[in-house]
């Protein structure tokens, strides 16, 4: 005879599988693989990055921007090497540069070290792309920082960048042929240059 307190475990309905928080971490887990790509594109970091027209950062801070800083730049208003060199704008050089007579005329070697071999060449003679080093990506290179250390101001047409600034660019350009804007980056000439036009319109 059966005993009635034992249930009998033939009439007990089969477990039903549960579609809680097992199931639901599975579905997520699953959901996530797909997202992965798209998260690792979010996070990676551009060596260079691109800022909106007329707007600017720091050079430490361009070799930083990503997706989530992108835009928060300043903005600049920098001329050109071929504005600055134009005779028509002679007028709007910075104090304490001269273009032409009267006065001295702003001569390379005088600001920036270290200095341009062979010869002394004006700033004009730079920015138009004639320094004579020899070497055509480190003339570019002065006609950028020449015009940058103008745009420099008085008054501050680039207020990402100081004189100092500036002309440590030249400097550890010209001594060792790349410029590091931070730790563990290190620009070319065509690199420095891309930085520059994003401070000039």
């Amino acid at each position: 005879m059966p005993d009635p307190t034992k249930t009998n475990s033939r009439s007990d309905p089969p477990a039903q599988p549960r579609a809680g928080p097992l199931a639901g971490r599975r579905r997520l887990l699953q959901g996530g693989l797909g997202v992965a790509p798209v998260l690792m594109t979010l996070v990676s970091r551009p060596v260079l990055a691109v800022t909106s027209a007329g707007q600017c950062t720091t050079p430490s801070g361009f070799v930083s921007a990503n997706a989530s800083t992108a835009g928060r730049g300043v903005i600049c208003t920098g001329h050109t090497p071929a504005f600055w060199a134009n005779s028509q704008n002679f007028s709007a050089w910075p104090a304490g540069y001269n273009a032409q007579p009267p006065g001295q005329v702003s001569r390379f070697n005088a600001f920036f070290t270290p200095n341009i071999n062979p010869g002394n060449p004006t700033f004009v003679a730079v920015l138009q792309g004639n320094a004579g080093t020899g070497n055509a990506a480190k003339d570019q290179v002065a006609q950028y920082v020449v015009a940058a250390l103008l745009n420099v101001g008085p008054p501050v047409l680039t207020p990402v960048l100081s004189a100092a600034a500036v002309k440590d660019i030249w400097s550890e350009f010209a001594t060792n042929g790349s410029f590091s804007p931070s730790a563990g980056a290190s620009w070319s000439a065509a690199e420095i240059i891309a930085y520059l036009q994003t401070t000039m319109q």
